[in-house]
């Protein structure tokens, strides 16, 4: 396109928009509140003039706004967001009304308005009567003014009483404009009280923007547990030049320590040994913090050597202490026969809730001493007896426990049941060291129709402790020994040998007697 065109092109358009602004002449919005915020409900005046000159009427005005973010526009027309001018007059003017509704969440800038106008030029040249139509948009720029809204949030700190704490406090922004020159007071109550500094400054601070803040708290003694409001000055600027204060409630809640003890442990029997069955066990938890725990729950976790005497033997709920209170749980074990001697710290874990519901837990523990002790052990093995004979066995017992074991004898207990007599039922061993092994024989008359098979012998294995440890408790233990009865005699055998001899003489006696007959029938 040459320059020449351009200039005429540009002399073309220019021409048409100033026959359009001397069409219509249309004034800035005016609106009320002057200053608008989110949530405001504004009114809006349009004026409209006909500056068309020369006799020419204006028909079919339509004036319209459209709901566009942030604006909602209210129902005040027949049309909603259409004024309509039937007629405008050379030099008559009108204004066009609406409502608007802004977004609770708009934000501080300006927002465009589109105003849509419409209308027809009506020109008379005698009878003739000539339309001339035209539509545009006017954009316009309202500004809104965000308002600053704070929240401080103490997010669940807890004072103790008599103690000050560093706490942390937050500050949000939770509004649409931005605060300037903000600053925080804190205040106090009669029983929370700030230390050190009191006054904060926060600058600027834009919407959804948060400023964590520190500072020293100090409960009173005389504070019970319980939630407490201390207020804070906020101040601030907001975007429209608007100077605020606020005062703002911070919530703390006071909480008395809790501090569970084990106090004092008992146990029954005192002394615990290996193989020990349903020890009894006495611990006393102690509160000795300022605050409530209840619901306390606590479980003994039986470990090896250990083990529950029974089930859930070991976990119990002694309820609610106070500060101060003191109460005894009760528990039972058993200890494993091979259990080593020597101090076992055995876990308990404790449950329990504070006044606020809140749920905690801990683990305690308690010191349990195995004594050492003797334990005596038959070594495994067959013994083999003749019958309608004396046997000599020998036992070999080996001390597996964890002290010297003194005046060891070995006792066999009689079975009648059993084809058995003891010349010999008892013999001393002696004393056996840890780990030593020591020998004793028992004398056994087996009766001569003892039938071939094997039997079980009860042997009482019997020791005292180790007395210059001071132990003179006496151990008695049950074993069994197994015994093989070889060369007596077979009863099902025996039966079928008398059943074959009664037979077969019965059998001899008829056919002598058959003889006999035949014989003296002959004669």
């Amino acid at each position: 396109m040459s320059k020449l065109s351009k200039i005429i092109l540009a002399i073309g358009l220019l021409s048409i928009l100033a026959t359009a602004v001397s069409a219509l002449e249309i004034d800035e919005p005016q609106y009320n509140p002057n200053v608008i915020h989110p949530g405001d409900d504004v009114d809006v005046w349009i004026d409209v003039a006909n500056d068309e000159g020369s006799d020419e009427i204006i028909e079919d005005l339509r004036i319209s706004v459209e709901s566009n973010y942030p604006f909602e526009v209210k129902q005040v027309n027949p049309t909603k967001g259409v004024y309509e001018i039937s007629q405008l007059n050379e030099g008559e003017s009108d204004t066009a009304y609406f409502k608007l509704r802004i977004n609770d969440d708009a934000s501080s800038r300006d927002y465009r308005l589109d105003v849509t106008v419409s209308y027809d030029i009506v020109e008379y040249d005698g009878d003739d009567r000539q339309v001339i139509s035209k539509s545009y948009t006017k954009i316009y720029y309202i500004p809104v003014y965000g308002l600053a809204n704070f929240e401080i949030n103490s997010d669940g700190v807890t004072l103790t009483p008599a103690k000050t704490e560093n706490v942390q406090i937050k500050v949000t922004n939770k509004g649409t404009g931005t605060a300037k020159e903000a600053t925080l007071t804190i205040g106090s109550n009669n029983l929370i009280n700030p230390i050190d500094t009191t006054k904060f400054y926060l600058g600027s601070l834009s919407p959804d923007i948060t400023k964590l803040l520190s500072l020293n708290l100090h409960a009173s003694g005389d504070a019970t547990e319980g939630s407490y409001l201390i207020p804070a000055t906020l101040s601030w600027i907001d975007s429209d030049g608007t100077e605020n204060s606020e005062v703002i409630n911070i919530g703390f809640i006071v909480e008395g320590d809790i501090n569970l003890g084990i106090s004092n442990v008992i146990t029954d029997p005192t002394e615990i040994k290996a193989q020990e069955t349903y020890v009894k066990i006495d611990v006393d938890l102690t509160n000795n913090g300022h605050g409530e725990a209840k619901n306390i729950e606590i479980d003994l976790l039986s470990e090896y050597p250990f083990k529950d005497s029974w089930s859930n033997s070991n976990f119990k709920n002694i309820g609610t202490l106070t500060s101060g209170d003191t109460k005894t749980a009760t528990f039972y074990i058993d200890v494993d026969k091979d259990a080593e001697a020597k101090h076992y710290a055995v876990p308990l874990n404790i449950t329990y809730m504070d006044i606020f519901d809140e749920e905690h837990s801990e683990m305690e523990y308690i010191d349990l001493y195995i004594k050492p002790k003797p334990v005596l052990e038959i070594l495994p093995e067959t013994y083999t007896l003749k019958a309608g004979d004396e046997n000599t066995i020998t036992l070999t017992l080996q001390n597996t426990g964890s002290e010297k074991a003194q005046s060891v004898k070995i006792t066999a207990i009689k079975n009648t049941a059993q084809p058995f007599e003891y010349t010999q039922k008892t013999d001393s061993i002696g004393t056996l060291d840890t780990n030593e092994t020591g020998e004793g024989q028992l004398i056994i008359d087996v009766d001569s129709d003892a039938a071939n098979k094997e039997y079980l012998i009860t042997v009482e294995v019997r020791s005292v402790g180790d007395s210059e440890e001071g132990d003179d408790n006496v151990y008695i233990s049950q074993k069994t020994i197994r015994v093989n009865v070889e060369g007596g005699s077979n009863s099902t055998l025996v039966y079928l040998v008398v059943l074959l001899l009664v037979g077969g003489l019965g059998y001899y006696m008829y056919l002598k007697r058959k003889k006999d007959k035949v014989t003296e029938k002959t004669e």
